[in-house]
């Protein structure tokens, strides 16, 4: 029989279970993870195993070839700008944020029969098997889990019993999704040179300005930098704020997505480009603590995106 070069190309990981086939991870959980806790989350690692070389995988090629459509208007005509996404895309959502709680597992018990928060090295294990069948979700999961964890830390209270309970749901038809955002065309590796503007009214904190790359653009609440008016410049003057996309009236807050970043990967996911016209914030911590702040949701991110890559790279050897 005669072989061509097609032959020579590795078997695909489709329908491969990653968690059963992964001794180094069963090994190092053995290490670091409680014979308790082990037991109990043992058997939902291997579920998950199971569905990144198999549904998941299915449904991250399916969401990949077709990405979110930004609908500027609504059908009426109305400036109600919202983000179409595949029903594979919604499917997958479901699971992660549903079904295995990405987002609260660090923050709260009742997921995936804990009692208790997960500790790190458990939600990691999650992600590293989750990413292996599908990437571009990974950035909604892991933005939302990490603006929980600045709003419980720097938020007030009333901010804090605002925003938590919608972020910590586990019911997507009313659960908040978080996001971040922070480049600008002038501020992008040089964050002292953010330009959004913060200025306050009768109490109440509006955002004027634009933001370049925004990775989940259409998340229900987003954290970002601006500069307070009469704020010195660079870092020092920027503070934190939480963006809702709707006021507490229900109407939609005074921002646009202006558009959608073609991107060579993560296409499942929205990037985007925002413009703030007097859009409603909340101030979280302190006026002057703004980029500290936020380096803890970069820190976190950049941890995430650790576990990310040795997730690919595990799947390339698969």
């Amino acid at each position: 029989m005669l072989r061509t070069g097609s032959d020579h190309i590795a078997p695909d990981c489709s329908g491969m279970d990653f968690y059963a086939t992964d001794r180094g991870l069963r090994d190092l959980l053995a290490l670091y993870l409680p014979a308790e806790t082990r037991a109990i989350l043992e058997p939902h690692y291997a579920r998950l195993g199971v569905l990144g070389g198999g549904r998941l995988d299915e449904l991250s090629r399916i969401a990949d070839r077709h990405g979110p459509v930004l609908h500027p208007r609504d059908k009426t005509g109305r400036d109600e700008d919202w983000i179409e996404y595949h029903p594979a895309y919604r499917e997958m959502e479901q699971i992660a944020f549903g079904d295995f709680q990405f987002h609260a597992m660090s923050h709260r018990g009742g997921v995936l029969g804990m009692d208790r928060p997960l500790q790190p090295v458990a939600k990691y294990a999650f992600q590293y098997l989750f990413v292996q069948g599908e990437f571009g979700l990974m950035c909604p999961i892991s933005v939302t889990d990490t603006s929980i964890h600045l709003i419980r830390k720097f938020g007030s209270n009333s901010l804090q019993d605002y925003l938590l309970p919608k972020m910590l749901s586990n019911d997507l038809s009313t659960m908040w999704k978080g996001t971040q955002f922070m480049t600008e065309k002038a501020g992008g590796s040089d964050v002292g040179a953010i330009e959004t503007v913060a200025r306050e009214t009768d109490g109440v904190w509006r955002l004027h300005g634009d933001k370049w790359f925004c990775s989940h653009a259409d998340a229900d609440v987003a954290l970002m930098l601006a500069r307070p008016e009469g704020a010195v410049s660079g870092t020092r003057g920027l503070a934190l704020f939480a963006l809702p996309r709707r006021t507490r009236d229900g109407r939609r807050n005074a921002y646009r997505i202006v558009r959608l970043k073609e991107k060579l990967g993560t296409r499942s996911m929205a990037s985007g480009e925002i413009t703030l016209d007097g859009a409603e914030a909340y101030l979280v911590g302190g006026i002057d603590q703004g980029l500290k702040q936020m380096m803890e949701q970069v820190n976190l991110s950049r941890l995430s995106h650790g576990v990310r890559a040795a997730a690919m790279m595990r799947r390339c050897v698969n």
